[in-house]
């Protein structure tokens, strides 16, 4: 089958945004550990550019942003990604998110070849009535299309048994989950400093962070609820949020500021570039997740060392091991005695912790484990559409 580059093996990426997320950072993660001598990548984004499309093109991968923000510019954007497809002759088209997963199909469709189609789901699914009206139509509608595609790819065995109990071909799906970069992502105590310096703290002030884009599936709300019940009992601790929508513009976290115990110990960093740093300067890393597959939050924080507390949906429990503590979700009580509890241990039983954490995901989910697993995936289906 020809290709752009008879050398090489071409790989069009199509997803939804390129905002900062988690598939949106597993992607650019992806990308910058792949053997760029066999396999040449390219992106295309359904929406607009976001900061996540400045690190990929700074790898030397162009990306395309096709701005489907409404039914009449989507319409055109398909007609942009066919002519893209045509233009590119990819080996494989490989789908990110619900959206992104159902544009991939179209877009091989319209052009007319047979091409291999990987589908990445990145999400439990608990309740799909939770989810936005628009995105669960596409949910439902790419079930029916499910056995399109050659191979769908779950980062959590919980997403799969989700998605399959809704229609999704079981035949296609296979489990590979997110790897994350531990020199990136290491213990820094010089973050710890730094932070608590730009925060205005004494340096053995305790943190207690939570990593996510608002989102109500987050658990935002039961984050701030536990964060009240802990400020009430101790003085000594303060509470860091970051991500997109996480900060003073948002009401639900202005209100919680006011309340009696939080004023000065809740700190709202917003969407960061340098979650690494931040993440390393915590004493305690919470995931309080309604609905989750396997959240990079948690992968990140154990390579940083970090001890956490997660609800215990998805994947989130076999992920952490023992590296923290599980709790049930939506249940602020249960939340705070968690983390509160990690707070009580002496430093020296919290850093044995995290560095538990740590040395399991070298073992289990290093970046560059998880990246040749793709790679061999890749190799496989290209070898058997040329057979």
């Amino acid at each position: 089958m020809p290709t752009a580059n008879v050398n090489r093996i071409v790989v069009v990426h199509v997803i939804t945004g390129l905002n900062v997320g988690g598939a949106e950072r597993m992607l650019w993660k992806l990308l910058a550990h792949v053997d760029r001598e066999r396999f040449d990548m390219r992106v295309v984004c359904l929406i607009g550019d976001g900061p996540v499309a400045d690190d990929i093109r700074a790898l030397g991968i162009p990306v395309l942003c096709l701005g489907a923000r409404s039914p009449v510019s989507g319409l055109k954007a398909v007609g942009r990604l066919r002519k893209y497809l045509l233009a590119a002759r990819p080996d494989i088209v490989q789908g990110w998110m619900y959206h992104g997963n159902f544009a991939a199909w179209a877009g091989r469709l319209l052009i007319g070849r047979r091409v291999p189609l990987i589908w990445g789901v990145r999400q439990s699914l608990y309740d799909i009535n939770k989810e936005k009206p628009g995105t669960a139509k596409i949910i439902r509608l790419c079930a029916w299309l499910s056995g399109a595609a050659t191979k769908i790819l779950y980062n959590s065995q919980t997403a799969r048994q989700h998605h399959e109990n809704i229609g999704y071909a079981p035949e296609r799906g296979d489990w590979l989950p997110n790897g994350f970069d531990t020199d990136v992502f290491r213990p820094e105590p010089a973050a710890r400093t730094a932070l608590r310096e730009e925060l205005g703290l004494q340096p053995q002030a305790a943190l207690v962070g939570m990593v996510a884009r608002y989102d109500p599936m987050k658990g935002h709300a039961n984050f701030l609820k536990a964060a009240q019940l802990l400020a009430e009992r101790r003085n000594d601790v303060h509470f860091v949020l970051a991500g997109r929508g996480v900060d003073s513009q948002n009401r639900v976290f202005v209100d919680a500021e006011r309340s009696s115990a939080l004023p000065g110990r809740l700190h709202l960093l917003g969407e960061r570039q340098d979650i690494a740093s931040i993440t390393a300067a915590l004493d305690i890393a919470v995931t309080p997740s309604v609905s989750e597959g396997f959240a990079n939050a948690i992968g990140e924080a154990m390579s940083c060392a970090v001890p956490c507390v997660v609800t215990d949906v998805g994947d989130s429990a076999a992920v952490l091991g023992d590296g923290g503590r599980v709790v049930v979700a939506e249940d602020s009580q249960t939340l705070a005695a968690a983390i509160g509890e990690l707070l009580d241990l002496a430093p020296e039983r919290r850093q044995a912790i995290g560095m538990q954490a740590r040395q399991r995901v070298l073992e289990q989910f290093s970046i560059q484990a998880v990246a040749q697993r793709y790679q061999d995936l890749y190799r496989s289906l290209a070898a058997a559409e040329d057979a």
